[in-house]
């Protein structure tokens, strides 16, 4: 069946519904989200790298969402953005203009792959065990089951035990397809008020839903057709990525698009047709991918998802904070600068908090803000304490800052209450305090678990080298409030 590129223009009325609850956030770089998220007691990571389009990765939040994780790291085959619900379309496509993956070509035999985004990386466990839970969904569900759109995802690891390349036979399968039941297939532009509205080939039915102007596809399938039966042979193939270990339960079968769905191995399948909180049409439940390994060796992992038969139609794939021995929590760290604006009371305040979903400013004249990077004019001079409170679904915690507007003391800046130097380090940090004679500092993970406390009397030297690359948090306590600022370990 192909896909149909057709424009129809539409004006639809009103109609309301629940906002979307998946939060996505594309500001995070890679290093940020593995390094806070998987860099633990259970693993050392090194030789991080990202290959895919920026847009295409993404923090995410799903606690309120039916994704069925709490947070993670997010890669897509398209825009990541995309992903926040409601279900409005079955047909949200970016095309990122990236390559497909070799890797992912070897484990579905006749498919070239297009937007590949691919993580790689080293680690040494210190546990015998690695675990991985995500969650793989796409916009291919369910009107594409047993075509030629088969987008992949896939967890390939390769070290002691694990060959570079892996040949594994797949046994044949028995599909049962609609395709030849299709009437028609268009994508359909909708301009509209503040109406969304698609035709729903399942339940044959109209269904309308909040929205803006997009894209969406409108299939008509007859309802009394007979569907057409369809075996695929058995085959062998070569992995030449290493050992993939994102494998259907209890088989060696890739998680793709004709593998695992609603009319194979369908327990681990939820659709989601017509869901409030993600945009994909279907998505697995939680699954796990295990690999067994010996502790102190260093193993090479590679975590990739792509497009298959074509580049429309976006997939991603949910990495739970949970893999690698990661904690469950998340704790958010509240941080910000007060950049002066274009005159002595406006500010502009730069919000850097980890973690967070939601803001909630206090500019300490009665004056408030939900804005993650807002601005505020104050009316008089004077002293104010700006509160930050930042929270997500299991942490809120709050920082204070004092600002002296229509002076030259502003002391919002962590850099003006103390200095760190090197920064970025390879080993050691030195901290200087510049208002108070003594302070405790704090050195935190980003998932806030303490590292180091100590007494600073004016500067002492961190040593840093029993801790590995990445990205922590120093904290500094004063009369002034308590000022924290990131420091990278190289």
């Amino acid at each position: 069946m192909q896909k149909i590129s057709t424009l129809l223009f539409t004006l639809l009325l009103s109609a309301t519904v629940a906002k979307a609850q998946l939060f996505v956030d594309t500001t995070y770089t890679v290093e940020e989200m593995v390094f806070g998220f998987f860099n633990n007691n259970g693993v050392n990571i090194s030789n991080l790298n990202y290959s895919g389009a920026p847009a295409a990765l993404a923090f995410f939040e799903g606690s309120q969402s039916n994704i069925g994780l709490n947070a993670g790291l997010l890669i897509t085959t398209g825009e990541a953005l995309n992903a926040v619900g409601p279900n409005d379309t079955e047909s949200s496509t970016s095309n990122l203009q990236v390559p497909g993956s070799s890797y992912l070509d070897a484990l579905i035999p006749g498919y070239t792959t297009f937007d590949a985004s691919v993580i790689e990386l080293d680690l040494v466990p210190t546990t015998d065990t690695l675990c991985f839970r995500y969650v793989f969904a796409s916009e291919e569900y369910q009107e594409y089951v047993g075509t030629s759109f088969n987008d992949i995802f896939a967890f390939f690891i390769e070290g002691p035990g694990y060959s570079t390349s892996d040949s594994i036979y797949v046994p044949p399968s028995t599909y049962v397809s609609y395709d030849s039941c299709t009437v028609f297939c268009v994508d359909t532009f909708i301009v509209l008020l503040d109406t969304f509205c698609y035709f729903d080939s399942v339940q044959m039915q109209l269904i309308c839903n909040e929205s803006s102007d997009t894209l969406t596809l409108w299939c008509y399938t007859d309802p009394n057709c007979e569907p057409d039966t369809i075996t695929y042979p058995g085959y062998w193939y070569q992995s030449p990525g290493g050992t993939n270990i994102a494998q259907i339960p209890t088989t060696n079968l890739p998680v793709a698009i004709n593998n695992l769905n609603q009319l194979s191995y369908a327990q681990y399948y939820s659709s989601n047709a017509g869901g409030l909180t993600v945009q994909y049409d279907g998505f697995t439940t939680p699954l796990w991918a295990k690999a067994v390994v010996t502790p102190g060796e260093s193993y090479h992992i590679r975590i990739a998802v792509a497009d298959a038969g074509d580049a429309a139609f976006d997939s991603g794939v949910f990495l739970s904070i949970e893999s690698m021995g990661g904690d469950s929590l998340l704790p958010v760290e509240p941080e910000f600068l007060a950049q002066p604006g274009p005159d002595s009371n406006t500010f502009f305040f730069q919000n850097s908090t980890l973690w967070a979903t939601k803001w909630h400013w206090e500019f300490g004249d009665g004056y408030t803000s939900e804005e993650r990077n807002p601005s505020h004019s104050y009316a008089q001079n004077g002293t104010y304490q700006i509160n930050l409170t930042a929270s997500n679904w299991c942490s809120q915690e709050t920082t204070t800052y004092v600002l002296n507007v229509g002076t030259s003391g502003t002391t919002v800046a962590p850099e003006a209450i103390f200095k760190i130097a090197p920064n970025p380090t390879n080993g050691a940090i030195n901290v200087q305090l510049l208002e108070e004679e003594t302070a405790p500092v704090r050195l935190l993970s980003l998932d806030g678990q303490l590292l180091l406390e100590q007494q600073v009397q004016q500067q002492a030297r961190l040593p840093l080298d029993a801790y590995g690359p990445g990205v922590y948090i120093l904290q500094v306590f004063t009369a002034k409030g308590t000022f924290s600022q990131k420091i990278i370990r190289n």
